[in-house]
């Protein structure tokens, strides 16, 4: 009869100690998903990340100031 309750008692601690881990688990992901809002929110809603450098290729040409060429050649072109 002592060995049923013991086994008994060990599958109480194996379930409540399972439940207690996934519940410190979701715990700090909602801690820390908060915590990342709450720092958004503080810091004015950006986050320090690189700019990022662009570069174009060397036979880019530089537009002309109103594009009337670039965009009269386009027409033509759409027309055909």
């Amino acid at each position: 009869m002592e060995s049923s309750g013991c086994v008994g008692i060990m599958a109480v601690v194996a379930v409540s100690s399972s439940v207690a881990f996934v519940a410190h688990q979701v715990h700090k992901r909602l801690d820390s998903d908060f915590m990342k809002k709450v720092a958004l929110e503080l810091g004015g809603g950006r986050i320090n990340r690189p700019k990022k450098k662009v570069r174009f290729a060397a036979d880019v040409k530089d537009p002309s100031t109103d594009n009337k060429e670039y965009r009269r050649r386009i027409s033509s072109r759409a027309v055909e």
